[in-house]
């Protein structure tokens, strides 16, 4: 969403050319300038005890309707490590403690002028018990083979689940 007027002096903003050479919304009175940056999403890929996958119905657009991995957008006070266990917990009930770092995604929407970077972690449960969260409809833990490509809500999560099949065959 664009600034029409600034966040320091409430002027509105005009769009100027910055030193990169790109029209930015800048405040004519206290030189104030936006820059959009991306959003950062974290989340987990969580194994339980049989090496199956834990995906979340989504129960909120975008997407609402499709399956993903536990995973949401980082606070502005946590780590990238405590987002995703916070995301996981708050989306499936479950605890968890993380094993690594697995990959880091990027994504545009084309359709929205943004873009932006999932982190995903390796995990494994730790305690608590699966429940559909705040704005997830159902909890499951799926076989490999159970997983196709088209009942995943992401194209992220695309990508994180056939590295993963890939390594395994």
């Amino acid at each position: 969403m664009p600034f029409n007027f600034c966040p320091r002096c409430g002027h509105e903003l005009v769009l100027r050319e910055k030193d990169d050479r790109r029209l930015r919304p800048t405040c004519p009175q206290c030189g104030f300038t936006h820059y959009a940056n991306p959003a950062l999403a974290v989340g987990v890929l969580l194994t339980d005890d049989r090496n199956r996958f834990c995906l979340v119905l989504r129960g909120e657009e975008p997407r609402k309707g499709y399956w993903g991995l536990p995973a949401g957008f980082m606070e502005g006070d946590e780590s990238a490590e405590a987002g995703a266990v916070r995301e996981c917990l708050e989306e499936t009930g479950l605890e968890v403690a993380l094993d690594g770092l697995h990959a880091v995604y990027s994504y545009q929407h084309a359709n929205r002028h943004t873009s932006g970077l999932l982190i995903l972690y390796r995990a494994h449960v730790i305690g608590g018990s699966p429940r559909a969260g705040t704005d997830t409809t159902d909890v499951k833990f799926f076989a490999a083979d159970e997983i196709t490509v088209e009942m995943l809500a992401f194209e992220t999560h695309r990508q994180a689940i056939q590295e993963i099949f890939a390594c395994s065959e």
